[in-house]
């Protein structure tokens, strides 16, 4: 059985294979398996954590292709529903001169993930698992955003620890309050919420930390992460803060590397809280050196995902983090 549990969508990347091209310029694209929570899957499996993936899938050949790739990596699939009634979502990459990534456009009619059902969840899943992972896409959209609440609400009655990485695509909102609101009213679903600098102005009106520590007070975080790209990661808890270093690479593509982040908290945090009845209570007894390392190891899966094109092939597995932190400590 899976010790995570990954809830929302997996879809199809086109990505523009021309460097700095706006959308109607481009020609070529490379297809790739994309969706942050199937993301974050892939990189709990390839640090070898047991991980489920939970959601509708469609029935059609881009589908059936994305659940293989979960099997492949050995992702449990039991709650992965396909759906003859719906399509894949496609979204559609282009890069800047430097390399930054930038989602240009997404599919929106009759997607099959926004089309999970609360009655799709397993709860032989819940049971067995430590860890509810998801995002904000599942909430858009009817029927997917009751069957997100239902699915925090068994996560909540079998003691395990929700994580949420809002990941914001305005484009997908009917409104840019809509989405803001959405999220605000949703955070205090969460333990652990990681967003990044962008994330956190959008929601609060400012970029400055004081206003993650508020943030994380109103909603009753265990703990709040905020991504700063190259710079690090900053953490927030009721023991304190810190300001965690991030790792300087030579920067290829950013596809993934939010949602690799996001692997390494939780496949930090899992051998702590796995044993603990009450696995919030566990985080919330961790110092904040122990949090600190755990930061740091996840800045570390991001910092190599920056380095390969595409998001799941450039997720790392154990060999290559451990190889990389060796070689960073060495060059510190």
């Amino acid at each position: 059985m899976a010790d995570v549990l990954c809830l929302g969508e997996i879809l199809v990347d086109w990505v523009c294979t021309t460097v700095g091209a706006e959308l109607d310029k481009a020609q070529q694209f490379t297809k790739a398996a994309g969706g942050a929570p199937a993301n974050t899957a892939v990189g709990l499996a390839r640090q070898k954590v047991p991980t489920a993936f939970l959601g509708r899938i469609s029935d059609d050949a881009f589908g059936r292709w994305l659940r293989s790739i979960l099997e492949e990596e050995g992702i449990n699939v039991e709650g992965a529903i396909l759906d003859a009634t719906a399509q894949t979502r496609m979204a559609y990459v282009v890069t800047t001169a430097t390399g930054d990534r930038k989602l240009a456009e997404f599919s929106r009619i009759a997607c099959a993930d926004t089309k999970l059902q609360p009655n799709d969840l397993k709860q032989n899943l819940f049971a067995m698992a430590s860890v509810l992972h998801f995002g904000s896409i599942s909430l858009i959209e009817s029927p997917a955003a009751e069957a997100t609440k239902r699915a925090v609400e068994m996560a909540r009655a079998n003691k395990l620890l929700v994580s949420y990485d809002p990941n914001v695509r305005i484009s997908l909102w009917p409104s840019k309050e809509t989405c803001r609101q959405t999220i605000l009213n949703t955070l205090n679903w969460a333990d652990v919420v990681k967003i990044n600098e962008d994330e956190l102005e959008f929601l609060t009106g400012s970029r400055e930390f004081a206003a993650a520590d508020n943030l994380r007070k109103e909603n009753d975080l265990a703990m709040l992460v905020i991504t700063l790209d190259s710079r690090g990661a900053y953490f927030t808890t009721p023991k304190g803060s810190k300001l965690v270093p991030g790792f300087q690479v030579e920067l290829v593509e950013a596809t993934g590397a939010g949602d690799g982040f996001n692997s390494g908290v939780i496949a930090g945090l899992l051998p702590i809280i796995k044993p603990a009845q009450d696995k919030r209570e566990a985080l919330l007894n961790l110092d904040l050196q122990n949090l600190s390392d755990i930061v740091r190891q996840a800045n570390a899966i991001g910092a190599i995902t920056c380095t390969k094109a595409g998001a799941i092939p450039a997720l790392p597995g154990r060999e290559e983090i451990a190889a990389f932190m060796q070689k960073m400590s060495v060059k510190n």
